[in-house]
Order: structure tokens, then sequence, then C-alpha cells
């Protein structure tokens, strides 16, 4: 009777030790797959970026490249062409002496003037040129487009040629001055002084228009009056027209 207790008592302690062993195990797996589990569901799932579209701006060897972003722009339906216009400016060319002494020549051809000398006597200081000359009072470079009679102040100044005067007035670079017109030439005489003439006035061939005062451009020069030609409003040379240039 005591054998057969003795063999329960050893038969439920094999049991209790199997299920205890059971149960160690089945908490050791459950307890591997726990962990696994939290490994695995804690890894952040990667997220899914924008597509940009990027263009290199600059390439040099820094490590970094900046990058921006490329805009798109819609295509206009009807797109503006602007025309290109093709301009062709030709070369300046300066005017020879040829040419100067041509277009001269032909203005004094244009009129049949004869002038006369304006003073008694023929003391000329400074002749027409179109090329510049110096002019001391101014201080400058220019073209002298007349002649210088030189006289005495007060001496008497004649007309040149027969016309009618057309204009009296006073300029600041030359002074007091008479213009005489006849045809298509007008005769400008500049420095004067006690003018006896005035506008309106037809005048005869060697009649008094008044005496030499003075040039203000030229006050640098002997006393003189300047005077000028023009023939259908170009300056021409007065010596061109004065007995034949003699």
């Amino acid at each position: 009777m005591s054998e057969n207790n003795s063999r329960k008592k050893k038969s439920r302690y094999e049991k209790a030790g199997f299920y205890t062993a059971l149960s160690i195990c089945l908490i050791a797996v459950t307890m591997a797959v726990y962990s696994t589990y939290n490994t695995i569901s804690g890894a952040k799932e990667p997220t899914e970026q924008p597509t940009t579209t990027a263009v290199e701006v600059n390439n040099q060897v820094t490590g970094i490249t900046e990058i921006a972003e490329e805009t798109t722009f819609p295509k206009v339906a009807n797109e503006i062409t602007v025309p290109t216009i093709s301009v062709t400016i030709p070369p300046y060319t300066e005017p020879t002496e040829q040419d100067t002494t041509r277009n001269a020549l032909q203005t004094m051809l244009s009129t049949d003037l004869t002038l006369s000398y304006p003073l008694n006597q023929k003391n000329i200081i400074r002749e027409y040129s179109e090329k510049t000359v110096y002019y001391k009072s101014l201080n400058v470079w220019k073209s002298h487009l007349g002649v210088d009679f030189a006289g005495e102040i007060g001496d008497e100044v004649t007309a040149m040629t027969g016309g009618a005067v057309i204009k009296v007035d006073e300029d600041k670079l030359y002074g007091k001055t008479v213009e005489i017109a006849t045809d298509n030439a007008v005769v400008i005489y500049s420095g004067l002084n006690g003018i006896t003439v005035k506008e309106g006035d037809s005048v005869e061939n060697g009649q008094k228009i008044g005496v030499i005062g003075a040039v203000p451009c030229e006050v640098h020069d002997k006393n003189h009056i300047h005077v000028a030609v023009k023939i259908d409003r170009q300056f021409a040379d007065p010596l061109s027209f004065i007995s034949n240039g003699e």
C-alpha cells in the first residue's frame, strides 16, 4: 500500500517537472517572439520623397553641389517674332581741297556780280579761307569766311555794288553791320561806325555807307572792316568778284 502511494507521488512529481519545463520553454519562446516583433516594428519605413527636377548650378570640386529648381513655363500659342532691321551707315569722308575749290567755283559762276574796293586803300590783312585760321581775340581756330580791308578809324566805307539795304544791325562778334542785296548776292559789311543808310534804302556803287569802326572778334588785328559775300545763301570769296580777282 505504501509502495503504491510512493509510486503515485513520484508520478505526480515527474508530471509537475515536465509541465514546469514546458512552461519555461513557452515563456522563453514568447519573449523571443515579442523582442523580434519590437525590433521589426520599431524600424521606420522610408518616407517617399517628392521628385524634384534639379539643375546643377556650380560644378566646382568642393564636395557640395548647389541645386536650383527648374521652372518650366507653358508655351504660348502665338509667339511674337521681332524682325531684325539691318542699317548700313556709309563711312564719313572729309571733303577734299578739290571738292571745296569746285564748290566755290560753282558758287562764283552762278552770278555776274562785280565788286569794287570799299576803301581808298587796297590793304588786305586777312583773306577768305574755308580752312581754319587762328583768331587771337577769341583764342579759337575757325574758318574766315570774308576779307579784312585795313584802314584807319573813321575812314569812309563805300558800297562795293549797288543794291537794296536789307539789314542794319549790330552783331556781338562782328560789330555794326550793313547788308546790301543785289540779284542773288548779298554783300555784308561788318565793323562799321557812323552808318549813313537804313533798311529799305537803295544805294549805288561807291556810295558812302559809314566809316571804319571795330570788329569785336578781331580787335587784336589792325583797324579794318570785315566784308563777306553770300550767293544763294552760300559764302563766297569777295576777292573773286573784284576786278576779276586782281
